[in-house]
């Protein structure tokens, strides 16, 4: 036994920490026995919590070693670090301790040393802010920009025939939407006009983005838009206050007395007029205007480009449609041109739909609508002739659609019952020189689809426009599911219905099927039983009558009802919504054309207007039920206020 404890082989462990300390000690330093201490007199010695006096800690370590590099470490080097590299479920958590470190960091620099700190290793030297709105870090942005507001107006420098970039670039061009959306509020009007209208800049010659990508655009994987905040942080900058009486500042000699200040101060936080600019909704896809600042038309403006006006229409976003710069763009748009020419638009098919119906209806009549005698005759031909120059006017204006906006025109489902009308009506002309019966069939379904397409015109007058998309929201959602439930039972009575007719010889009581597919849809359209004389019926056929007429006409008849009254008042608002919308699309397709010469856009283009608080009332606060009738100016200028204190904000010049 003494011998046996020799065999045994002697083998040397060694403690090692696991990859993931091995990681975050990569980042800072470990928390050992000295880091606590600190911890403790920190939070002993001050007016501090426990988290707070780590951070403190943490970042006394970090400068330690980094310096002045500090922040450029953490807000550069940290999100590509092995620990968070490809890791975006870990980015959030990151970016909230780096925003910690970094308000302890701003809060230390009283020297001002980060005001001007830039990347010395990079060739183009970006600043903090430059790299936190690249990484999309919104908070960090908040804290520099609150610290030293001059950075946002700092570009990079210009490299190897590069042009310089201002952080807000950065974000944009990375598609980084609130991080983008924010710098883009803190900048005065002027230098974000400057990055969606045309630049002269021989490197670019064009605007330095396109306003109607970062509309558009997509993310990758889901689809859905992803820079709503930025569009409208856009439009929020296309509106500047006007407060009169203010003295101006002497840029020339950068005097800034304290008259000047004492005016600032004084300023009331509503002013009464704003200026509103549409320079930017209206330029083509280079940035250029329509017309320069003298109102000369300028030849390189692209007409056959969407506005846009136009891209935020087909977008449906809903808080860039509403936006009071859209709106008042679109009305002042429908009042000079856009409801006069969609008024005759209507007129003329109005006059279309009566001449077809004089040359169908009457053509009906006759026992050979082929043959022409007598002055009705000769009337009737005439109203024919008009009718085919109208078909074909409008089958060209339908193809001129769709290849103008063929990225939406199919997904609408309403111009496929133009193009049915137009092609059934079309169909009549043949069939008739071919003495085929079925021409008539052909023609009432072409004249119903051609009357339908009338709806289109509903946009006429407010009251029309709401109510007809009212009552196409309520057959959309409404009727379809009750479609639905109705099929299933109405296909199930049917069946057993004929079935038990059968077991006592009573089928020919409905001479076929569809006889009693016809009697049952007329039970719920009509709500009169299928068969007054029950005796004719077994037991079987009584029983599964009276079950049908029960489901059909007591329940689901009166939970349609409820229904549509439910969502008639619900579909009001969003009635609302797609008639600013819809009128929107009728402004800009009318403004469209291919030759400048004839286009309503450049016609009566404006840069910008002055609008009045009692103009927005009038425009804003739509007509509704919900709004007392009795309601005073003053209680509509005071919603109309707080309004637009959401959108513009009081500009201190010491930003610039």
């Amino acid at each position: 036994m003494e011998n046996s404890d020799n065999n045994y082989t002697a083998v040397p462990m060694e403690q090692r920490r696991p990859n993931s300390d091995h990681k975050e000690h990569a980042l800072e330093k470990p928390f050992d026995e000295e880091f606590w201490v600190k911890v403790q007199e920190k939070f002993n010695a001050g007016d501090v919590s426990w988290n707070r006096a780590m951070d403190e800690v943490r970042t006394d370590r970090l400068i330690a070693v980094h310096g002045r590099n500090t922040l450029l470490v953490i807000i550069r080097d940290w999100p590509i670090s092995e620990k968070y590299r490809d890791k975006p479920e870990l980015i959030a958590s990151l970016e909230y301790l780096i925003s910690r470190f970094t308000e302890i960091i701003l809060d230390k620099d009283n020297d001002e040393e980060y005001k001007y700190f830039r990347v010395d290793e990079d060739f183009a030297r970006p600043t903090l802010l430059h790299l936190a709105a690249e990484q999309n870090f919104l908070h960090v942005t908040k804290l520099l920009v609150e610290k030293y507001p001059s950075l946002v107006y700092l570009e990079t420098e210009e490299v190897a025939g590069e042009r310089p970039y201002l952080p807000v670039e950065k974000a944009l061009m990375s598609h980084k939407d609130e991080t983008a959306a924010y710098l883009i509020s803190q900048m005065k009007h002027d230098w974000v006009h400057e990055l969606f209208l045309y630049d002269n800049d021989m490197r670019l010659k064009r605007a330095k983005f396109k306003f109607t990508e970062i509309i558009s655009h997509r993310d990758p994987e889901t689809k859905k838009l992803d820079m709503q905040k930025t569009v409208v942080a856009v439009l929020d900058q296309l509106v500047n206050p006007h407060w009169p009486y203010l003295p101006e500042k002497i840029k020339e000699t950068g005097e800034k007395s304290d008259r000047i200040e004492r005016a600032w101060s004084s300023v009331p936080d509503d002013p009464l007029n704003y200026d509103f600019f549409y320079h930017v909704l209206e330029a083509d896809d280079l940035g250029q205007e329509p017309k320069d600042d003298e109102g000369n038309l300028i030849e390189e403006f692209n007409t056959k480009s969407m506005s846009p006006l136009r891209c935020i229409a087909e977008s449906d976003d809903k808080e860039a449609i509403q936006h009071p710069v859209v709106r008042m763009l679109v009305m002042r748009k429908w009042n000079t041109f856009g409801h006069w020419w969609f008024c005759v638009q209507a007129s003329f098919y109005i006059v279309f739909l009566t001449l077809l119906s004089y040359a169908l209806i009457y053509a009906s009549t006759l026992e050979d609508p082929t043959q022409y005698s007598g002055r009705a005759d000769g009337l009737r031909a005439f109203c024919e002739v008009i009718t085919i120059i109208f078909l074909m006017f409008y089958f060209f204006e339908e193809i001129n659609q769709a290849g103008r906006e063929w990225k939406t025109y199919f997904k609408d489902p309403y111009n496929y019952f133009d193009w049915l009308g137009l092609i059934l009506t079309f169909l009549v002309i043949p069939f008739r020189f071919a003495e085929v019966r079925s021409q008539w069939s052909v023609a009432a379904l072409g004249y119903l689809f051609n009357f339908l397409r009338l709806f289109k015109f509903s946009c006429v007058t407010r009251t029309t426009g709401l109510y007809t998309k009212t009552l196409a929201k309520i057959i959309y959602r409404d009727m379809t599911r009750f479609s639905v439930v109705f099929l299933i039972v109405f296909i199930g009575f049917c069946g057993a219905m004929f079935m038990a007719l059968k077991a006592t010889g009573s089928q020919e009581l409905f001479t076929n099927y569809a006889w009693l597919m016809l009697a049952a849809v007329r039970a719920l359209v009509e709500q009169q039983p299928a068969e007054e004389d029950y005796s004719k019926f077994s037991w079987l056929a009584i029983l599964i009558l009276l079950a049908y007429m029960a489901m059909v006409i007591v329940i689901l008849l009166n939970v349609l009802i409820a229904q549509l009254s439910y969502t008639y008042s619900e579909a009001k608002t969003n009635a609302k919504l797609q008639y600013a919308i819809d009128r929107m699309r009728i402004v800009t397709r009318l403004e469209h054309s291919r030759f400048a010469r004839f286009s309503l856009r450049v016609k009566y283009y404006k840069q910008g207007d002055r609008v009045s608080e009692t103009e927005l009332a009038k425009e804003m606060l739509e007509y509704s039920d919900e709004r007392r009738p009795w309601e005073s100016m003053e209680e509509k200028l005071t919603l109309i206020r707080d309004l637009m204190r959401k959108v513009v904000r009081k500009v201190s010049e010491k930003s610039e």
